[in-house]
């Protein structure tokens, strides 16, 4: 087989879901801070009881794109990756 196109689908969780579209309705589409996230702590956004501290996006170090900065994953994003296996 060759050039063999793989499909994923990154699936989010519902506590991972509600963050990414808190970060989108406020304005982080593509990128955010640690900084940007204390500020949506301060002001009440992130709790407890509904959306939480988005542990799963700081400690994932394939989110890291610098120092205290992070790629948000989109709602529905789709990736491929070739596989480029030569098989007769």
């Amino acid at each position: 087989m060759e050039g063999v196109n793989i499909i994923m689908q990154i699936k989010l969780s519902p506590e991972q879901e509600s963050f990414v579209k808190l970060a989108n309705d406020k304005g982080f589409t593509t990128t955010i801070s640690r900084k940007d996230i204390k500020t949506l702590e301060k002001d009440g956004m992130l709790t407890k009881d509904s959306v939480k501290w988005p542990r799963w996006l700081v400690r994932d170090h394939a989110y890291r794109i610098g120092r205290g900065s992070y790629s948000l994953p989109t709602l529905g994003q789709v990736t491929e990756a070739e596989d480029n296996a030569k098989g007769e």
